[in-house]
């Protein structure tokens, strides 16, 4: 099957999902990836389009999408970090925001899905592991392929408000999980 911006994909008929050849993405450390289409056979025309929007955003993503979210990612640090102190665990240290990149690797795959409920939008996941929490890692989630919606340890939820079962939490980028 051709999908505009990906070219010729395969399906994985044990997940359903199509799988592109790699992509270079370079707002993501100039790394190739993978995308995997979760729910495109099951989208209708529209939401079709909108994979594909999401898609093509995701390949141009802009690098200050980035930079815009290193607080919140620097708020998930220090949640974890004061977690493993008062375990008496090793913390990496980071001293500022800007310095999150030097400690996270990205992954290799996006996983391009619809999200099943509230604003039924295309999403791109993308999962990371980082130095300061190698369990649950960086789950990065961008709305349309295009911002950054979703922040935190890798739970595959597309939004706060899914993961916590709180529709106020539908526009917030990371919320402390304690």
């Amino acid at each position: 099957m051709h999908i505009p911006g990906l070219g010729q994909v395969e399906k994985d008929e044990e997940n359903g999902w199509y799988i592109s050849q790699p992509i270079l993405i370079p707002a993501l450390q100039e790394q190739e990836y993978e995308f995997l289409l979760e729910g495109y056979d099951e989208a209708d025309d529209a939401s079709k389009a909108d994979f594909h929007t999401a898609i093509a955003n995701f390949i141009k993503l802009d690098p200050a999408v980035l930079k815009k979210a290193e607080a919140a990612i620097f708020a998930y640090y220090q949640d974890v970090a004061n977690y493993r102190k008062s375990e008496k665990l090793d913390v990496v240290q980071i001293v500022q925001p800007a310095d999150v990149w030097q400690h996270i690797q990205y992954g290799y795959e996006a996983l391009v899905s619809q999200r099943p409920n509230g604003d039924k939008t295309v999403y791109v996941s993308v999962e990371c592991d980082c130095d300061w929490d190698e369990e649950n890692g960086l789950q990065l989630v961008f709305r349309h392929g295009a911002e950054i919606s979703k922040l935190g340890p890798f739970d595959d939820y597309l939004s706060n408000a899914d993961a916590f079962g709180e529709a106020s939490l539908d526009k917030v980028v990371y919320q402390s999980r304690g």
